[in-house]
């Protein structure tokens, strides 16, 4: 088990981890200096071929790849979707039933749908002193998110037979590296505070469903991630809860039926017809939402579609 006590406090703008331990080497940063490009053979970003070392290209793809701005907006609610520190390692998402999915959106890492968990893999990047220096700690909302999501990697990886996982699943982009190299370069980020990372990342794993519906509410959006490609998905959700609701009206209104045919002063008689004006409301209802979702979705995408020719 990965010994995850930090050596020392850490302040909120220091690097949590030094040159000696970095896991993608490079040329070294000159210390009296801050914001020296650092050199590579191509003149790239590691792992990234098609980005310059511009500092404000750099910056740009850092804030592409690691900004969660969406949810720090709402991590004041995050508490009704999740709790803190509830991230389970790598090999008990198995044992929870759950398939780990590859995304490289920063906005999905720790998000969860049913048998289905979502984990960004680390940048490649990132595993430089140099490169973290030169960049990352310069400027501060890319800092909190960098550190929050290698913080997570430290509930992610704590058994070497998690750290086989994360290989074997490409979350880390350094397959040569030993279970020993991981703990030396993580060690440091387990000892980072709430405040030293960004708001999402002072919670754990968030429930996607959980997600769409509050999204509803303070996001002010449809849906936070749209989990349905085609519209006959989306409608079969409701077919278990219709079931429910008129097998049920069905049984309630034999039963009051049953009961004023065999006796017809029972008190049900009278308040079989209030009950009946409102199951046929109930059933009007549900009948006319399917067509009015539909019309609703096809309105949602042509207003799309407006949106974007006029903006292009």
């Amino acid at each position: 088990m990965m010994n995850l006590q930090p050596n020392s406090p850490h302040h909120s703008a220091q690097i949590p981890f030094t040159g000696d331990v970095e896991l993608l080497h490079g040329p070294k940063l000159d210390q009296d200096k801050v914001r020296i490009p650092m050199s590579s053979p191509d003149g790239a970003v590691p792992g990234q071929p098609l980005i310059s070392l511009d500092y404000y290209s750099v910056l740009a793809f850092l804030r592409r790849e690691l900004s969660t701005k969406k949810l720090d907006d709402m991590h004041r609610r995050l508490w009704l979707i999740s709790s803190r520190n509830n991230i389970s390692p790598l090999h008990h998402q198995a044992i929870k039933g759950r398939q780990i999915l590859i995304t490289e959106r920063p906005d999905l890492h720790l998000v969860w749908y049913y048998d289905r968990i979502f984990i960004k893999p680390i940048p490649r990047c990132l595993l430089n002193y140099a490169f973290f220096k030169t960049y990352v700690s310069s400027d501060d909302p890319v800092r909190l998110a960098t550190n929050g999501f290698l913080r997570t990697y430290t509930k992610l990886i704590i058994h070497e037979s998690d750290f086989d996982v994360a290989k074997e699943k490409r979350l880390l982009p350094c397959v040569d590296i030993t279970w020993t190299e991981w703990c030396k370069f993580i060690q440091g980020f387990c000892s980072l505070e709430d405040a030293d990372v960004a708001p999402r990342y002072q919670y754990g794993e968030l429930r996607l469903t959980r997600l769409n519906f509050y999204s509803k509410l303070f996001l002010e959006g449809w849906n936070y991630f749209d989990t349905y490609t085609q519209y006959g998905w989306y409608f079969k959700q409701f077919i278990a809860p219709y079931l429910f609701v008129f097998g049920s009206i069905t049984v309630v209104l034999t039963a009051i039926q049953t009961a004023i045919t065999a006796d017809s002063g029972s008190v049900y008689k009278q308040s079989a017809s209030g009950f009946s004006t409102f199951s046929i409301c109930i059933t009007v209802i549900g009948l006319a939402l399917f067509p009015v979702l539909y019309l609703l979705f096809q309105l949602r995408e042509f207003m799309y579609a407006l949106f974007h020719q006029k903006t292009d």
